[in-house]
């Protein structure tokens, strides 16, 4: 009579099976992971497009400066500068820190987004 429990055959198969799983998905969510830290700099540069059109509208012009757009930014991943002059302006998401670091998403007065960030 055989005893109860798995042969070593058997559970090698299952640790091989799980590390093939693994191997495939853990750089799926690393990406996933990434993907959702973009979130971040799109609503940073929605919120500086919005604070750059009501400064528009007060002064007709376009500032450099974050502070002067009355918005507050805590995003934890992206550095945000704005590049301005009186009737354009392009506002940039740098990424810090991690393997993208440099990598950046811009977006311009019309809305438009552009960068070298891979996931774009």
């Amino acid at each position: 009579m055989r005893g109860k429990g798995f042969t070593s055959v058997e559970v090698l198969i299952v640790v091989i099976i799980i590390g093939i799983l693994a191997a495939i998905g853990i750089p799926q969510f690393a990406q996933s992971i990434e993907k959702a830290k973009g979130g971040e700099a799109r609503a940073g540069l929605g919120h500086i497009q919005t604070g750059e059109k009501v400064y528009f509208a007060e002064r007709e012009t376009y500032t450099n400066q974050l502070g002067e757009l009355d918005i507050t930014l805590t995003q934890k991943y992206w550095v945000f500068t704005i590049a301005a002059t009186a009737t354009t302006y392009t506002a940039t998401a740098t990424r810090s820190g991690g393997t993208r670091s440099g990598q950046t998403v811009t977006m311009d007065q019309a809305g438009t987004i552009s960068g070298n960030w891979e996931f774009l």
